[in-house]
């Protein structure tokens, strides 16, 4: 499901050297939902030991996509805290970002149902209090990125074994994502500087996390 949003918004936002696409926007063909697919298989299907995810210098950055025809280059996430990662990206990509983020799936919770998956993600991303992103001098808020939030429909990952997420025995699990996705225009040669942040506070016993926190920073070397 891609939740939509009214508003009158040019092609692209900003007027700093990255421009942003709009949520109601297919950024390279695709729309939000379906970038967002393509993301979590890319997270979901690197071993642990490799994932950009668990990365604290941005050398694992292009694992998993370093010979990808994708028109977006995935940035990550972490697992809560504090990360500055340095990583090198090919020119003419855009930029997948993920301001806050969740997915859940069967590998994680064995025998959860697709309406279980679904309750879970909502819940979690009913709960973000905070999101943040800044491309070298142009800042979005709150209130710019709030409308940027997309849930995907239910699909099949591949886990590896000793996946991320503590999974050990990897195979195919049914995924359902949600949170708020930025994808940009085509990057030009130079370097850039990324930096997001998110947060949120979630008491229910079914949200994925009760607490969690992002603050990372990307420099960029595009060429």
């Amino acid at each position: 499901m891609l939740l939509l949003f009214s508003g009158t918004l040019s092609p692209v936002l900003g007027s700093n050297s990255v421009n942003i696409f709009p949520p109601e926007s297919k950024p390279y063909g695709l729309t939000f939902a379906e970038h967002q697919k393509n993301f979590w298989k890319w997270v979901l299907e690197i071993p642990a030991n490799e994932s950009p995810v668990n990365d604290r210098t941005g050398e694992k950055c292009a694992n998993g996509q370093s010979n990808s025809n994708s028109s977006v280059f995935y940035l990550s996430f972490n697992n809560g805290g504090i990360s500055e990662r340095t990583c090198k990206v090919p020119a003419g990509k855009g930029l997948f970002i993920p301001i806050m983020q969740v997915e859940f799936s069967e590998k994680e919770v064995p025998n959860a149902s697709v309406e279980d998956l679904r309750r879970t993600v909502t819940k979690d991303q009913d709960s973000v209090n905070s999101l943040y992103l800044k491309i070298d001098d142009k800042e979005y808020k709150y209130d710019d990125l709030i409308k940027y939030r997309t849930q995907t429909d239910v699909f099949e990952v591949v886990f590896p074994d000793k996946g991320i997420f503590g999974v050990i025995e990897g195979g195919v699990s049914k995924v359902i994502g949600d949170g708020f996705y930025i994808i940009t225009e085509p990057l030009t040669k130079g370097n850039y500087s990324v930096h997001f942040k998110s947060s949120l506070i979630c008491l229910d016993p079914d949200c994925a996390e009760p607490n969690f926190a992002q603050d990372i920073k990307y420099n960029l070397i595009v060429g």
